[in-house]
């Protein structure tokens, strides 16, 4: 073969070669659809709102360097498009909240909506804008209202759109009631005083509390009602050490509450604090009150929010949480909002479509392994909370414990157990 015929055959393999894995290419890039766009509503001046916003990046991460979600054999990467909702700032009003989500629906083109937001009444509004453009919504930050249900029952055709994977009042009470009895049996407690922040929703909430733990065997012998912004505390610190209570019930979300707890420990009340307490969920909460936090019992809503080994998942959402953002998980929203991506690509994946009928199917029929457990909906699409992972998402109540948050309850997640402080006998 003399030099030119050699040319011209190297140069025609070389040719056939690059034909063939650009063909490849081709190939491969027409299996690669156009992104998922998941209209993300957050309220992004509230510590849930930034919780819920953290948790949805990582999942979406994740799930776009796996390659995306697999639709009908095409894989779409997700793409998040975060707009601020503003909805727990002070003196937004719930118009401002819908026109948000709105610009996310008209403007930003989402396919379905994930995220907040967070204050009950702007997301049961949002409800009726879901089903008027027809969109489906899991709901994963906040609106925790027990009207969630009754609304969805009243006309199931109509709000079929939403899904609510991130808790329910109900569910919380429930388990709060659970813990306080497993206390009231344990050690013999059965006095109670409740302090709440002056709100519309811890004063509802405290009541259905106080209801029903007096049929529980519980005596309420003392209440305190302060100011949101209140800085001393002292006057209903007094009035819980007169009572002879052994548990001081709380419900109050604002920061100043860390005060309350080191006030709490510098009179040595012999009540053990407990509740639905905002500044005692935050991993800062032992350094703000220089360790005088120590005993206090809080929820954190959703089991993942510290160690625990209850799924595989769990843990391994709880290190990429911390080494994503440099701080543990906070509270609620953190797991339910993660979550909530990993529940939309599984449906979409089963229904093998985006389109809403097949979709909706898809997502009522959720059996999915996860964080904290199992995620199912009822009939209602509110996600099942209990106190089997196998076929619920559990809760998740921990106690503050040299300088940790240690999951005392659920039991079946418990990683320690309760303590009292040394000055309640």
């Amino acid at each position: 073969m003399n030099n030119k015929v050699f040319r011209i055959t190297i140069a025609l393999i070389v040719s056939g070669l690059l034909v063939g894995v650009f063909g490849v290419i081709k190939a491969d890039a027409a299996k690669k659809g156009k992104p998922i766009i998941v209209g993300a509503p957050v309220p992004r001046a509230s510590a849930y709102g930034q919780n819920g916003e953290r948790g949805m990046i990582l999942a979406a991460e994740e799930i776009n360097a796996a390659g995306g979600i697999n639709v009908a054999g095409v894989m779409r990467p997700l793409k998040l498009e975060i707009i601020d909702t503003r909805d727990e700032e002070p003196g937004v009003p719930t118009s401002a909240v819908l026109l948000a989500i709105e610009k996310l629906i008209l403007q930003k083109k989402a396919d379905v909506i994930v995220g907040g937001p967070c204050m009950s009444e702007c997301g049961m509004a949002a409800m009726d804008l879901y089903a008027r453009y027809k969109i489906v919504d899991i709901v994963s930050i906040g609106c925790y209202t027990p009207s969630w249900d009754k609304k969805v029952g009243s006309d199931l055709k109509k709000y079929k759109y939403s899904f609510r994977a991130s808790g329910s009042v109900k569910a919380y009470i429930k388990e709060g009631l659970d813990l306080m009895n497993q206390i009231k049996g344990k050690f013999g407690f059965n006095k109670m005083f409740v302090s709440i922040d002056d709100s519309l929703m811890c004063r509802k909430a405290a009541g259905i509390v106080e209801k029903l733990a007096v049929k529980g065997g519980w005596e309420i012998v003392g209440k305190d009602k302060h100011p949101i912004g209140t800085t001393d505390y002292s006057v209903a610190l007094s009035e819980c050490k007169k009572s002879g209570a052994q548990v001081l019930f709380m419900w109050a979300y604002s920061p100043e509450t860390s005060i309350f707890l080191k006030q709490w420990a510098d009179m040595e009340v012999p009540a053990l604090p407990l509740g639905f307490i905002g500044a005692a969920e935050d991993p800062g909460f032992w350094k703000a009150t220089d360790g005088k936090g120590a005993y206090t019992v809080v929820t954190l809503s959703e089991t993942g929010n510290v160690p625990n080994n209850l799924m595989p998942q769990t843990m391994k959402f709880y290190n990429n949480f911390e080494k994503r953002w440099n701080v543990p998980p906070r509270s609620t929203g953190c797991v339910s909002a993660y979550e909530a991506l990993y529940v939309l690509k599984d449906a979409v994946e089963r229904a093998g479509t985006l389109k809403k009928d097949p979709l909706i199917a898809a997502l009522e029929k959720t059996n999915l392994p996860a964080v904290r457990g199992t995620i199912r909906f009822d009939q209602n699409h509110q996600i099942i909370y209990g106190y089997d992972p196998k076929t619920s998402v559990l809760g998740c109540w921990v106690q503050w414990q040299d300088g940790e948050r240690v999951q005392i309850f659920p039991e079946v997640a418990a990683t320690g157990n309760i303590k009292m402080p040394p000055w309640l006998k």
